[in-house]
């Protein structure tokens, strides 16, 4: 098939524009060296716009300078120096980026017939008159495309095609000796067909059927496809799709010579098919990187175009539900133990697995949402879990809060990543050098750790679920903190098992599964806990159970800042043990702060006995406060209420404590130099 020089060429785009028809054209071009199409993009020239037939000298030095890029052309031609529909002069042709569709085989065949790259065709067909809107939506030339399966973007009256006669220069078609030879020639299956074809007249078509949804085309803007929710359709549809266009959906980037037309095509059709309008296809489709046409000013007419098609086109030959639904037959045990099935990794060592689902449930006030905040920090910056449980590898974490608001959650937040990673705090560090100075120093790294608080995040929701699935692709995480079950469960009653397991635990861990992503949630107790295993406290515990990989329960001690958790996980023994957590404060007016530092208690050590927390106590300033062993709990209490001193009677108020126990600590305070007693009062020492 031949390939014409820049004369020839010329002469096939005289023939389609017209000898002496005057206006402007365009010759835009892509570098023929771009191998990525990012670079393809990037490379882009709209360039200038030619006065025709007065500058046919110039456009062929054009056609020449440009031997070795990917060279396009206007079809139509325009009454001003832009590429814009309402500049388009009155239409002498049809035409049609035909792809697959061989002009050989069609009634009519085009004037003039080229192949813009190995086994795809685009083809004009020149009119014996002008016509004013033929290239209009649902005008002629969008009729001629649909009916012969061309494809549905190449239609419109700024429509750009290849120059006929010349090689294709798409890094794809490239042979691999080539693929760094700035000089190769292109892929030489490109090139001419015929410039000879029959001339027509404007009523040789007039015979051809409507567009099925012309409207559709004029209609689509910006607001009606934002009052669209794609994740919510993906969510609607995603299990009626073929698991080929679930794993096409996932994709961030899409290999090399892949063609992006048939990939959204093919997703297209099965959204079609799964019973997705035109509208709600373009909006699932247009943030994938199958969007081919993303960032250009039609970008949304000819998706619509593309989904407008596919939703009139026949059904796909494959049933996709059956496929969907097919069950599995039986895999035999001699089968199984060929081979090796790895046992689950340590997301935090003896805690929680990668990939892993389950609760941290506990009764009010028994620090569970600390825990969460804590296993959150700890996978984000790699610090130890509790001070004591590495995370060998750490990762992103996204934490979901629907229960407490943004500044109850960043005031905990503060405490806990000032103590566990001072040096990562975003307020920054201070330092005491020498003397009185001082020196701050700003955060070492930004913690990855993504945050939605009081969004409306619905666990049970498929739209939710689906936004899920493409953070989780988007970002890496590795865990999700969801606080609380009750209020992101929408409108499922956690009590009822089978609803709760098939509208939110069950696709919860598919996709915890698919991405190795562990879920942790945050869970209440039920009331008139406290007897028996911890794990049986949780609030319909029967149906979430069965669903739990690993898990923490935590019952609390009267205020004391005793903590007893049970720790479950299938892959190690169930473990507890006893977390002493201090009593948190910031004084503004002294500046003494009493961060997270919770310790655990080892076994066989009474609670009066237990070792007080490692970290010390921070001013404002930066400077350390060396922590005391026996009544600071009861002293950091009393810095907490206020100026004192205080009457046994007030103590017993105010802290919720038994008589003996608040005297007990007061002694022990006495003793090592926290408390201080005055009279009959007791008051904290600064």
């Amino acid at each position: 098939m031949p390939l014409l020089n820049p004369e020839a060429q010329l002469k096939a785009l005289s023939k389609i524009w017209g000898p002496q028809r005057p206006g402007y054209v365009f010759l835009p071009w892509i570098s023929g060296n771009a191998k990525t199409k990012d670079q393809r993009r990037d490379s882009y020239r709209e360039g200038r716009a030619f006065k025709w037939p007065r500058e046919k000298a110039a456009i062929l030095e054009h056609l020449k300078e440009h031997q070795n890029d990917e060279l396009y052309f206007s079809v139509n031609l325009f009454s001003g120096k832009r590429r814009a529909e309402h500049q388009v002069l009155a239409d002498r042709t049809l035409f049609a980026d035909l792809d697959e569709v061989d002009p050989r085989m069609l009634d009519d065949q085009p004037t003039i017939a080229w192949e813009s790259s190995p086994g795809r065709f685009q083809g004009v067909w020149i009119m014996a008159s002008e016509k004013q809107g033929a290239s209009l939506g649902g005008g002629l030339n969008h009729r001629l495309t649909s009916n012969i399966g061309a494809d549905p973007s190449g239609w419109d009256s700024t429509q750009l095609l290849r120059v006929p006669g010349r090689p294709n220069f798409k890094f794809n078609y490239r042979p691999a000796e080539d693929q760094d030879n700035d000089n190769w020639g292109g892929v030489a299956g490109a090139g001419l067909l015929w410039a000879s074809g029959p001339r027509y007249d404007w009523d040789d078509f007039e015979d051809l059927p409507e567009v099925a949804s012309p409207e559709a085309v004029k209609a689509v803007d910006e607001d009606l496809l934002s009052s669209i929710d794609r994740h919510s359709v993906w969510g609607r549809v995603r299990l009626k799709v073929s698991s080929r266009i679930r794993e096409m959906m996932g994709l961030k980037d899409i290999p090399a010579g892949t063609d992006r037309s048939d990939g959204a095509w093919e997703i297209s059709r099965e959204l079609a098919d799964a019973g997705c309008s035109a509208l709600e296809i373009v909006a699932v489709l247009r943030s994938t990187p199958w969007n081919k046409y993303a960032g250009r000013h039609d970008e949304l007419k000819r998706l619509v175009l593309t989904a407008s098609k596919a939703v009139n086109s026949k059904p796909a030959q494959q049933n996709i539900e059956e496929e969907a639904t097919q069950k599995p037959g039986v895999t035999w045990l001699s089968q199984i133990v060929e081979t090796p099935i790895p046992r689950p990794k340590w997301l935090v060592k003896d805690v929680w697995t990668i990939g892993g689902c389950g609760f941290i449930s506990g009764a009010p006030k028994s620090y569970k949402s600390w825990l969460g905040l804590d296993l959150a920090v700890s996978v984000a910056t790699g610090s130890s879990f509790l001070g004591e449980y590495p995370v060998p590898k750490p990762a992103p974490v996204l934490y979901l809060q629907e229960e407490d608001d943004l500044l109850l959650v960043m005031e905990r937040l503060s405490y806990i990543v000032e103590s566990k990673t001072p040096n990562l705090f975003w307020q920054g560090q201070i330092t005491h050098t020498s003397g009185s100075q001082f020196q701050w120093s700003p955060p070492a790294a930004a913690i990855p750790m993504a945050m939605q608080v009081q969004t409306g995040f619905t666990s049970s929701d498929e739209g939710w679920q689906a936004w899920l699935d493409e953070q989780i692709v988007t970002h890496g995480f590795k865990l999700i903190v969801i606080d609380t079950l009750g209020t992101t469960a929408g409108d499922v009653d956690t009590d009822r098992s089978t609803i709760l397991m098939e509208r939110m635990l069950r696709p919860l861990k598919t996709l915890a599964k698919k991405h190795d992503a562990a879920i942790s949630i945050i869970h209440h107790n039920k009331k008139n806990a406290g007897e028996g295993r911890a794990g049986n406290d949780m609030l319909g515990s029967i149906a979430l159970h069965a669903w739990v990989d690993c898990a923490i329960y935590a019952r609390s001690r009267d205020n004391s800042g005793v903590v007893q958790v049970e720790r479950e996980a299938k892959l190690a023994p169930e473990m507890g043990f006893k977390l002493q957590v201090p009593f948190i404060y910031h004084d503004h007016k002294t500046g003494q702060r009493q961060l997270w530092d919770p310790v655990i208690i080892p076994h066989g050590v009474g609670e009066e006995q237990a070792a007080p927390t490692q970290n010390s106590s921070r001013n404002e300033d930066g400077t350390e406060q060396p922590r005391r062993k026996g009544g600071d709990a009861i002293a950091s209490k009393l810095r907490h209420m206020g100026r004192g001193p205080f009457t046994l009677d007030d103590l017993k108020e105010r802290l919720d404590q038994s008589l003996s126990t608040i005297i007990s600590q007061l002694e022990k305070g006495i003793e090592n130099g926290t408390i201080e007693k005055v009279g009959e009062r007791y008051a904290a020492i600064r």
